[in-house]
């Protein structure tokens, strides 16, 4: 800022000169205009006249505007460089949201209940009509038995009802300007309404003398009828400000572009999220020839092996230790960006300029060898278990991304690419014990390495027809196909020979899931965005978990009823890669229909209600049923 105070002291010294001229001169005029009243008799004093002693003179008020101005575009360019500067600051992509508070502690967060409803999720193939491998399209309803063999009824009615809620704590703990804390705690994250309670009128701990006069929730230790804790620590992290960037360590949330590699998932209806162990350092922009870039290098650490408990007192007491290093798993990264802040884009959209954005995000993945037996058992596995398998693999990962943001469109895209091969020299498959037939961890021959080509691509345009009013706009996606059955999202869903007792490795052709190598296929090409990034309401989410082997297309529209109130509608066409991964060996998918309404107050209450309509196409087969989702969601966002 050392240019902009010396224009500022010549302003003042110049103000300051004139202020010691102004006395003199008043008091010359002063002691004239008194010799003449001695002369003759006063006159009437004419009005002040432009340009008198009390004004500046032209050639001086533009000596002084254009120092002003000068002064005025000096601090401009300044603090434009100081945003950029602060952007290693920000971790760019979204790790850090803004600077330290003043105060010591800073609560975020939300409490979120939603109710959902879904119709026909395995689109009228029921439980009689499962895929090739026999795997049901969706979670189906439990029939009732009477005590004996027979079902009491074996009638499906196609509808599913549930309610679910979270308490999400962000706190930040700021314990100077340059050093901060930060973390994500869930408490009853997505506890179904009615669990972990009453256990029904069967109960015979019930508080109540009648079974049906209370129900009062209750955690329970180990509770077997729940799938996690009811308080889950997530994410724990520190950031420290140096004098040559800005240091992250800790368990954080991962963040790139549009979503599709990687997303913390920090939406109010979000499921999914990345969350990492890792150290980065980001630095200072760069100048460069393309503007000013910020480089973050980053280690994460993926997968450690097996480890040793407390030699003296057992797990959970004292330090664990890794006992092999060849079994660790490390990526290493960089990510070059150049990214305006929040600020910068409202003051060049205030100027009438336009934001371009770009980066560049590379990921170097590898590991030595694995352990079956601690994958599968942990602690619990015996020590003659725990023998080392070779699987020598190792990836590359690609993604570019770019965005351009004016006051009235926004285009953004991100393309990745994946690289890679597990396993070689005739090293072997692990097959973890839950798919393996014999309950333990064995491994599968495996002569040739499986390799990896992967990519996806997604991109977003939207036009602000009337501002503050209504968006039109679409969305695209691209994600590689592999030619083995089904569609890859499962590849944990390994079918069982009955002759043998062996896994063939590959699902028979019309399996909607499975694995995508085995049995002499060697290549694993089916890209799966990542299930954070949301597509629709019902065939992407619900049904098939995650965009892979396929593509899509996605006109949508939102109209700002009100402040606060929104209406968005989109139509969703989607298309399988290669008909050989769809149930019917068929290409097209269906086509979707999304509704959503959102209320956002001032005061932090959020509602939304979403409506989405599935009609399933010619990949599912026939006489299909049109598959449905209904949700709504209330929140308190802090």
């Amino acid at each position: 800022m050392s240019r902009c105070l010396a224009a500022l002291a010549a302003l003042l010294l110049a103000f300051a000169a004139r202020a010691e001229e102004a006395p003199k001169k008043a008091d010359e005029k002063k002691g004239a205009q008194q010799t003449a009243a001695t002369q003759q008799q006063p006159a009437a004093t004419p009005p002040a006249q432009p340009g008198g002693q009390g004004e500046l003179d032209p050639a001086t008020r533009a000596a002084i505007q254009r120092e002003v101005e000068k002064a005025r575009e000096q601090i401009r360019d300044e603090v434009r460089a100081e945003i950029q500067g602060a952007q290693s600051a920000a971790e760019f992509l979204g790790t850090v949201a803004e600077g330290p508070k003043l105060q010591f502690l800073q609560l975020d967060g939300y409490l979120r209940v939603r109710g959902q409803l879904f119709n026909n999720l395995d689109l009228g193939h029921g439980a009689n009509n499962p895929d090739a491998a026999g795997f049901p399209y969706s979670p189906q309803q439990i029939t009732h038995n009477c005590g004996g063999a027979v079902p009491c009824s074996t009638a499906y009615s196609g509808t599913q009802t549930s309610g679910n809620m979270r308490f999400r704590l962000e706190p930040t703990i700021n314990v100077s300007e340059l050093v901060r804390v930060r973390a994500q705690v869930d408490i009853l994250d997505n506890y179904v309404l009615g669990s972990s309670a009453w256990k029904g009128f069967d109960n015979p701990f019930s508080p109540y003398p009648i079974p049906w006069y209370g129900a009062s929730r209750v955690l329970y230790q180990n509770d077997p009828t729940a799938d996690r804790a009811p308080i889950l620590p997530k994410r724990a992290w520190g950031e420290v400000q140096t004098p040559v960037g800005l240091l992250s360590f800790g368990r954080m949330p991962s963040e790139w572009g549009l979503g599709i590699l990687t997303t913390a998932g920090e939406g109010i209806d979000d499921d999914y999220g990345d969350t990492v162990d890792r150290i980065q350092f980001a630095l200072p922009p760069l100048s460069t020839p393309i503007g000013a870039l910020t480089l973050v290098p980053i280690v994460d650490f993926d997968f450690k092996g097996p480890l040793a408990a407390n030699p003296w007192f057992g797990p959970g007491v004292g330090q664990p230790f890794a006992l092999d290093n060849s079994t660790e798993a490390h990526t290493y990264a960089i990510k070059i960006a150049r990214l305006d802040t929040e600020d910068e884009i409202r003051r060049k959209h205030d100027r009438g300029e336009a934001s371009f954005n770009f980066g560049a995000y590379y990921n170097y993945r590898s590991q030595s060898n694995t352990v079956p037996a601690w994958t599968a058992q942990g602690f619990n596995a015996s020590t003659a278990a725990l023998v080392t398998s070779p699987v020598n693999s190792n990836g590359n990962i690609f993604s570019l991304w770019a965005r351009l943001l004016t006051s009235r469109w926004r285009l953004e895209a991100e393309g990745v690419g994946v690289i890679g091969r597990i396993g070689a020299n005739g090293t072997q498959t692990v097959l973890p014990a839950a798919q393996s037939p014999t309950g333990q961890g064995q491994f599968i021959p495996n002569p040739s390495p499986v390799t990896l080509n992967q990519f996806g691509v997604a991109g977003v345009a939207e036009y602000k027809a009337i501002p503050s009013k209504l968006m039109l706009g679409g969305e695209f996606g691209v994600a590689s196909g592999d030619s083995a059955p089904g569609f890859g999202n499962v590849p944990n869903r390994i079918p069982v020979d009955p002759t043998t007792g062996l896994p063939t490795m590959l699902p028979p052709p019309g399996s909607l899931e499975g694995p995508q190598f085995g049995n002499g296929d060697t290549n694993i090409n089916n890209y799966r965005f990542n299930p954070g990034y949301r597509v629709d309401l019902v065939l992407w989410r619900e049904i098939l978990g995650q965009v892979t082997d396929a593509w899509y297309v996605k006109p949508k529209a939102r109209w700002d009823i009100f402040p606060g109130l929104a209406f968005d509608a989109s139509v969703i066409y989607s298309q399988a890669m290669y008909s050989q991964s769809t149930p019917a060996n068929k290409l097209p998918l269906g086509v979707e229909l999304d509704t959503a309404l959102t209320y956002t107050s001032g005061s932090g209450f959020i509602f939304y209600g979403q409506w989405g309509f599935l009609q399933p196409l010619d990949a599912f087969g026939t006489s299909l049923k049109r598959g449905q989702a209904l949700s709504f969601g209330l929140a308190a966002k802090f």
